[in-house]
């Protein structure tokens, strides 16, 4: 099964001890997995260690092997913390 990196895109900005204002990416983890998406959901639902989810925006997941999916920094595969919560949000009642 592959292994996938799992990395998160923080809510807010990194500013470096220059002043210089960055984007902030933090690698969470690593999960084996059949896919990255799934790699994410897992992660998601037994991370490692105590995240503050309210601070993530989203999170992605790219395969230690070769593959030509990977680089995109997020681009494709964002998987919203926002959606990995409703999966477990009871359905509406009509």
């Amino acid at each position: 099964m592959p292994t996938f990196i799992i990395l998160a895109a923080m809510k807010g900005r990194f500013v470096s001890d220059r002043g210089n204002s960055y984007d902030n990416f933090q690698m969470m983890g690593y999960v084996e997995s059949p896919s990255a998406t799934e790699a994410v959901s897992t992660f998601f639902d037994e991370p490692k260690y105590p995240i503050r989810w309210e601070d993530v925006e989203y999170l992605w997941a790219e395969s230690l092997a070769g593959d030509e999916a990977n680089a995109h920094f997020g681009d494709y595969g964002r998987v919203y913390v926002d959606s990995l919560r409703r999966r477990w949000d009871p359905p509406e009642q009509s």
